[in-house]
């Protein structure tokens, strides 16, 4: 960075070196800043492109394909990977999907908009809905499942 070359008549002179350095900082700065917004917006568009979203169940999980939709007709693909039976639960909410919980453990479903009540194991099912943008969670609501750890958010915009 700075290197010191001695005084010159009362004051510290500088290398050419480590002004050329500072020179380029704010170049290297919007550089860093183009790049961090051109990935997020690759990134946001990918999530937000899919009407049709496969899900993975297992245990004690919820996998999407991708983390949200646009709004508008959306098409869950439901695949039971797991050993045991599930359920998928769409809730429309405006809490974190880890924040839902009962008195019971499970997960409290106001706000529900559509589910599967049964996937068995290596079952696949499909759930088409109308979604309006927001903040959805995705979950198994079985006994003990979503205490386990069976959720996750989801995003329609």
């Amino acid at each position: 960075m700075w290197q010191h070359t001695g005084r010159v008549y009362g004051r510290t002179q500088t290398s050419k070196k480590g002004v050329d350095q500072m020179r380029k900082l704010p170049m290297l700065v919007a550089i860093t800043a183009v790049a961090v917004v051109s990935i997020g917006a690759v990134a946001a568009h990918a999530v937000t492109s899919n009407k049709a979203v496969a899900v993975t169940l297992n245990e004690f999980n919820v996998i999407p394909a991708v983390q949200g939709a646009p709004a508008g007709s959306v098409t869950f693909t439901v695949k039971n990977s797991g050993k045991i039976e599930h359920e998928f639960v769409v809730l429309r909410t405006l809490r974190p999907a880890g924040s839902l919980a009962s008195h019971n453990g499970e997960a409290s479903e106001a706000g529900n908009v559509g589910e599967i009540g049964s996937v068995k194991p290596g079952q696949q099912k499909k759930l088409t809905l109308t979604l309006k943008k927001g903040h959805y969670s995705l979950l198994c609501n079985l006994p003990g499942h979503y205490k386990s750890g069976q959720f996750v958010d989801f995003y329609v915009r």
